[in-house]
């Protein structure tokens, strides 16, 4: 009898814990980037996050507008991408005084936005007055994207002042080593970045990418990066020396741009293995997390099945 009932505990137990792994699950939702200078997607069922603003510094404050071809779907998040070099030559009340003026030139409404910026020790002060100042002008929600290195090292780094951070989960390592492996995702690197998850102050989502690259090295410095590159690319004029890395057989056109004999391509791109690694990572490291997971970008969702990536019905 005593046998029955341990048996009978031990199976209430195991499908008690399958039971809410179903339903943890079922309940991640997915939702996208949009990155683009032209906004033509005509999307109504997806949540988005829409790049409007590009700012930079060169000699001096450079701000472009996304051109919204099409109208984005009504609750979208807008996004303001901001250079590190800004924020260290801008002071903060000036930027956000003509990031709030240009904010009213665009036909939409919105309730969040979301600042994409991977500031540094310089910048960091003006940076977060910055977020400061714009929260209490526009009374709205505001979140900030995050590098792994600034959890791992938060109380250096510091923490943003916004309600929540969106974890860029790759993009981890040096784009212009040669000896880099993949700068697009890293797993193993990634693995190097896993602390301080359990006291970070902020909720964390996590962003994902689904886009691929290759770059080209000549005597093993980089001096070219083409995006949107497939495996496909590489079938012609091209020698397989590693994994992924390619040598240019006879000098030609590539992607529009003229390379040489000689020159390596490394080509960088993620699978549904990766990503399941690094968004199982995530979640066991995590607790203080929405279930949402932003991948990037839009355009290249149909590459995979992200519903059976996420477990969803």
């Amino acid at each position: 009898m005593k046998k029955y009932i341990l048996v009978s505990f031990v199976f209430f137990i195991a499908f008690f814990i399958f039971f809410e792994k179903s339903k943890e699950n079922t309940n991640k939702t997915m939702s996208f980037y949009s990155w683009e200078n032209s906004y033509k997607e005509k999307i109504e069922h997806e949540k988005m996050y829409i790049k409007i603003l590009d700012i930079k510094y060169s000699t001096k404050l450079e701000i472009v507008k996304t051109n919204f071809i099409e109208n984005p779907p009504k609750e979208f998040i807008p996004v303001i991408f901001i250079t590190n070099k800004t924020l260290q030559k801008v002071d903060y009340k000036d930027l956000s005084k003509d990031i709030l003026e240009i904010l009213k030139t665009f036909d939409f409404s919105f309730d969040e936005i979301q600042i994409d910026c991977d500031w540094s020790d310089s910048s960091r002060s003006n940076f977060f007055l910055f977020l400061e100042d714009l929260k209490s002008n526009l009374n709205k929600t505001i979140s900030a994207t995050i590098r792994l290195h600034q959890i791992k090292y938060f109380s250096k780094t510091g923490v943003p002042p916004v309600d929540y951070g969106v974890l860029m989960y790759y993009n981890m390592s040096d784009l212009g080593d040669f000896e880099t492996k993949n700068y697009v995702l890293d797993n193993d690197i990634a693995k190097k970045y896993h602390y301080n998850f359990d006291i970070y102050p902020l909720k964390l989502k996590i962003a994902l990418p689904l886009y691929s690259q290759a770059v080209q090295f000549r005597d093993k410095k980089a001096i070219n990066l083409f995006e949107a590159v497939d495996q496909e690319d590489f079938s012609i004029n091209f020698e397989k020396i590693d994994e992924n890395r390619y040598k240019v057989l006879n000098s030609h056109y590539f992607k529009g741009k003229y390379i040489y004999k000689d020159d390596i391509l490394r080509f960088e791109s993620v699978n549904e293995d990766d990503l399941k690694i690094a968004l199982n990572d995530f979640l066991n490291l995590s607790k203080n997390r929405f279930d949402e997971i932003i991948f990037y970008t839009y355009k290249y969702k149909k590459r995979y099945n992200l519903k059976k990536l996420l477990n969803i019905q």
